[in-house]
């Protein structure tokens, strides 16, 4: 994914824990959270790209890349909350049935478990140390760590990222085409301040739309649609125990919409650079996969960024 799109998901992440209903410990975990990140927004669009401009670990950490085997699976594929879309998909898949084979050199999951780890330390760091102190993290550098968190989230629910066959069509190239569509919806649909690098914000704090662009049939609102009707769901879903555990599923689950939206033994002359979707109907369309990446990866921050401050302020009150 793009910059202004990552931007946007970190965003929407914070939307949905404002508006979705919790219980009211989890309320209070929200609230936590998303008054901090009032404090802190106008650094989501660089923050979230930190991970391309600065550390640049794309060929590792972005990615985390699996092929169907044929056998009985010896990877579990594990499950992921009901109301995602990546499961629904993926459990209608031909290849849960198959097994996987997956290339360790990649560590997505292991890069997302690492940066919630980091949140948590560096708030009860600051809270355990002197006003003053050199060990203090400051407040700007934990928000870069949760800005960074959402990038590679994010990545994750690019199917393409999950995917171990190449993303480009002879010469055209797939993996860009396609986030290079999510982006220009973004820039098209939303009033950013490009000098400063911030979106500009309507009366709720949150990035504002455009008033001379119809968003109605844009991918963009076929996502706030889906999130508006479905259920929050806070768990990771059964048998994911961790931050870990969770990524390592929804990689899984993304490998298998890749396949959902380009069925094995798709050839490229059956691609249609245009729809960027294969001919005739024969895989999903680039709209479909496209609901279900951005809806599940909005959820999917907003869940994990819940669990880190919970796991925070548990300690914090527990002291």
């Amino acid at each position: 994914m793009k910059k202004f799109t990552h931007a946007w998901i970190a965003f929407k992440a914070i939307e949905r824990l404002k508006t979705v209903e919790l219980n009211t410990t989890d309320r209070d975990y929200a609230d936590f959270l998303i008054n901090w990140f009032e404090n802190h927004k106008d650094g989501v669009i660089r923050g979230a790209w930190y991970p391309d401009t600065v550390i640049v670990d794309n060929g590792i950490s972005h990615i985390m890349k699996y092929a169907p085997t044929d056998g009985t699976p010896t990877i579990p594929y594990g499950s992921l909350p009901k109301s995602s879309l990546l499961y629904k998909n993926g459990k209608t898949s031909a290849l849960i049935k198959r097994g996987l084979s997956i290339d360790k050199k990649y560590n997505l999951p292991e890069r997302c478990e690492a940066l919630s780890h980091a949140i948590i330390d560096d708030f009860k760091i600051q809270q355990s140390e002197e006003k003053g102190s050199s060990l203090t993290p400051t407040d700007h550098h934990i928000a870069l760590i949760i800005f960074m968190l959402s990038h590679y989230i994010a990545d994750a629910h690019m199917p393409l990222h999950c995917d171990d066959r190449p993303g480009k069509l002879e010469r055209f190239d797939l993996h860009d085409a396609i986030e290079r569509a999510w982006e220009e919806e973004v820039v098209r649909f939303y009033d950013i301040d490009r000098p400063n690098q911030r979106f500009l914000y309507n009366p709720s704090g949150l990035p504002k739309q455009t008033d001379q662009v119809d968003f109605s049939g844009s991918i963009l609102k076929s996502v706030e649609d889906e999130l508006t009707q479905r259920e929050f769901q806070v768990g990771y879903g059964t048998g994911n125990n961790n931050v870990l555990d969770y990524m390592h599923t929804v990689c899984r689950y993304s490998c298998l919409l890749s396949y959902t939206y380009l069925p094995e033994g798709f050839t490229p002359d059956q691609f249609d650079p245009q729809t960027l979707q294969l001919k005739e109907n024969a895989g999903l369309s680039f709209r479909a996969m496209s609901l279900i990446s951005l809806a599940d990866a909005v959820d999917a921050v907003a869940r994990i960024w819940l669990h880190d401050v919970r796991r925070y302020i548990k300690w914090e009150r527990s002291m």
